[in-house]
């Protein structure tokens, strides 16, 4: 991690001194809502906020960003798991984003794919006693590709469906993960995909329903990888008040209150604990987003 901060620093030293025109960027997704199972376990029943961001610099001319990041997520619960921070740099291509046309729906995506390296440190803001006597990795490298698109959402026609996607393939030395055989940082040295679609309609005033899936597959397996290895999928409804007002600030174009009920299924073998078992899910709650 130091390494990488050293070397981005000195690049973006570099590229200032060469008077280089250095456009700032920021990308950020916040998402708090009850989670009925949270896919964890039976009675959940608490609170969650998942919150990350990316504040950085594109490199004047270049299809390339220099940026920090973090991943958060906090709970009700006291567990290290839910309450995490993981924290870092990063640097980041998007080398469709200008010479690709986008022609159609069925391509215009290929102009949002990102090919990223990240450098992250953990920190908990509950349980960190436990996380430290589990052995847990406090470093991660990450590696892989990204893309967040929309279909049909800003100044949609309404007689056409809409559509988003976030999709992320990587590769992590750590996974911030632990060893349960001897509670030391294993190696985890794997690829993790997400595959998070929605399909929806427009009901008209900002209302919307939609099919999802929010799929999770890992070249681990086993029943200590359940949670890398499901999906959820069902139907959801979302209400975005601000969406279609241009003179609405743009932190809240994006502001979604929503309501979900899905089912679970295990892409391998379930966990072996069996109030850990679920095959539902109920959510409500809001989600913002900023420069995505």
């Amino acid at each position: 991690m130091k390494r990488l901060a050293i070397g981005l620093s000195l690049l973006l030293l570099a590229v200032t001194a060469a008077g280089a025109e250095l456009r700032p960027f920021a990308e950020l997704w916040n998402n708090f809502a009850y989670y009925d199972t949270n896919l964890e376990r039976q009675g959940y029943a608490s609170l969650l906020g998942h919150y990350e961001g990316k504040l950085g610099v594109w490199l004047f001319d270049t299809p390339v960003q220099l940026y920090g990041a973090y991943y958060g997520i906090t709970a009700q619960t006291s567990d290290y798991f839910d309450n995490s921070l993981f924290t870092g740099a990063g640097l980041r291509c998007k080398p469709f984003e200008a010479g690709f046309p986008g022609t159609n729906w069925a391509n215009e995506w290929i102009r949002d794919i990102k090919v990223f390296y990240e450098s992250l440190n953990a920190s908990y803001t509950k349980g960190a006693a436990s996380a430290e006597a589990s052995g847990l990795a406090k470093s991660d490298t990450r590696c892989g590709f990204d893309l967040w698109h929309e279909w049909n959402l800003d100044k949609p026609d309404e007689s056409l469906p809409w559509a988003e996607l976030w999709t992320n393939l990587s590769y992590r030395t750590t996974n911030f993960g632990w060893s349960l055989a001897t509670g030391e940082a294993p190696s985890f040295n794997d690829y993790i995909f997400y595959f998070q679609p929605k399909l929806g309609r427009h009901l008209g005033r900002g209302i919307e329903t939609y099919l999802k899936a929010d799929i999770v597959y890992s070249g681990k397996g086993g029943p200590s990888f359940y949670f890398l290895n499901e999906a959820d999928y069902g139907l959801g409804i979302r209400f975005e008040p601000w969406r279609r007002i241009e003179s609405a600030p743009e932190l809240l174009r994006k502001f979604k209150m929503f309501c979900e009920v899905l089912g679970v299924s295990y892409l391998k073998e379930k966990p072996a604990d069996p109030n850990q078992v679920v095959n539902r899910d109920v959510r409500f709650g809001i989600d913002f987003s900023y420069g995505r």
